[in-house]
């Protein structure tokens, strides 16, 4: 595996972004927004996907005037040594990333599907199928993971009309909820969740040109967008705001909600496969990335010694916290403090530097 991927194009860049955003909306991520913004929880969703969207905007604007990737770029505008803590902050981010869907990824397939295998196994297991994937190259999971996106559409798609008969609109009420400056809040505080998108600019190099990118960027963190506040809208047309708080896994709940008749029931067991192979290649392209910001930390020229050590690492950290409660809780913390300096922060200072270079020079060219 060399040190840079090879080239991509519009579709490998599309399964990047939408895998490394969508896959928490098969976890918790409906049930934080409707706790925190109510039944507005759908807009709160669409909210933070459009800031997610104008942040990569703003980094693909700097990445546009400044050839390569965005360490690259880091080192032209705003030196190696904030260059240096901007990867160091990636590489941690996604890690932490890694260990959090890791260890929910693993803790919701004891519940669902193997209530009676050996937890540790399960995490293993997991992390061994994420090593030998990643070690196929980024290109490879690109399209697997582009194969793989119509069948999480068309899923969905069907499950919101089988789980017709169950909608109630007036769980939608009070229409207002909680208030749209609540709403607005929301969807800007857990921004953060959807700082994978970076990944786009870290590998920029890696496509065509800059329209690739910024095709990448809306259609991609668009489709993701749309579907989760989907997702949170029909749950909430099916639990209400009261009862769908509680819920540890909203989507499972709503696919086992799916009566097709006597001899078609129990329908949620199809998606477990969809979704632990969506799982799957998430926590794969946190690895990937992570290992992407270690290589360019330490000026390495490949990342194929690192697989076998940061993946068994990783995954021994993601057995520390004590119950998946405590998981949710920590990844809902991270989501709305850590992660949030990727998407407001980092497209800020490169906004910032582009801007003074610019003006520097005006400045030499204005004194010759």
């Amino acid at each position: 595996m060399s040190y840079q991927p090879g080239k991509m194009g519009t579709a490998e860049g599309m399964a990047i972004v939408f895998l490394l955003t969508f896959p928490t909306t098969f976890l918790t991520t409906p049930a934080v927004l409707i706790n925190e913004a109510g039944a507005l929880g759908w807009l709160a969703a669409l909210i933070h996907g459009g800031i997610s969207l104008l942040s990569l905007l703003a980094v693909l604007f700097v990445c546009k005037h400044v050839p390569g990737n965005l360490f690259e770029v880091c080192e032209q505008l705003l030196g190696s040594v904030v260059a240096w803590i901007i990867a160091l902050y990636y590489a941690l981010a996604f890690s932490v990333n890694y260990i959090l869907m890791l260890r929910q990824y693993a803790e919701n397939t004891l519940l669902t599907a193997l209530p009676m295998t050996e937890f540790s196994f399960v995490i293993l297991a997991y992390s061994l199928v994420v090593g030998i994937v990643v070690a196929f190259s980024l290109e490879g999971m690109a399209r697997a993971g582009y194969i793989l996106m119509p069948f999480i559409a068309v899923t969905l798609l069907i499950v919101f009309i089988l789980l017709n008969p169950f909608y109630e609109i007036y769980r939608l009420a009070p229409w207002l909820s909680m208030g749209l400056g609540t709403t607005l809040f929301t969807g800007a505080k857990f921004a953060g969740i959807n700082f994978g998108v970076v990944a786009i600019a870290i590998v920029a190099s890696s496509f065509q040109n800059s329209r690739t990118r910024w095709q990448v960027a809306l259609f991609g963190l668009g489709l993701s967008t749309v579907l989760r506040a989907m997702v949170v809208f029909f749950y909430t047309l099916l639990f209400g705001v009261t009862v769908g708080r509680e819920k540890m896994l909203p989507f499972f709940e709503m696919v086992r909600l799916v009566y097709l008749g006597r001899y078609v029931q129990r329908l949620e067991s199809l998606f477990i496969i969809l979704w632990v192979i969506n799982g799957l290649l998430d926590i794969a392209f946190s690895l990937y990335f992570a290992l992407y910001c270690i290589t360019y930390l330490g000026k390495l020229p490949t990342m194929r010694p690192l697989i076998p050590v940061v993946t068994i690492l990783l995954a021994h950290v993601a057995m520390i916290p004590e119950d998946v409660v405590s998981v949710m809780m920590d990844y809902a913390f991270v989501g709305k403090t850590f992660l949030n300096i990727g998407i407001y922060a980092v497209p800020l200072l490169l906004l910032a530097g582009l801007g003074w270079k610019k003006r520097k020079k005006v400045k030499i060219w204005a004194a010759g």
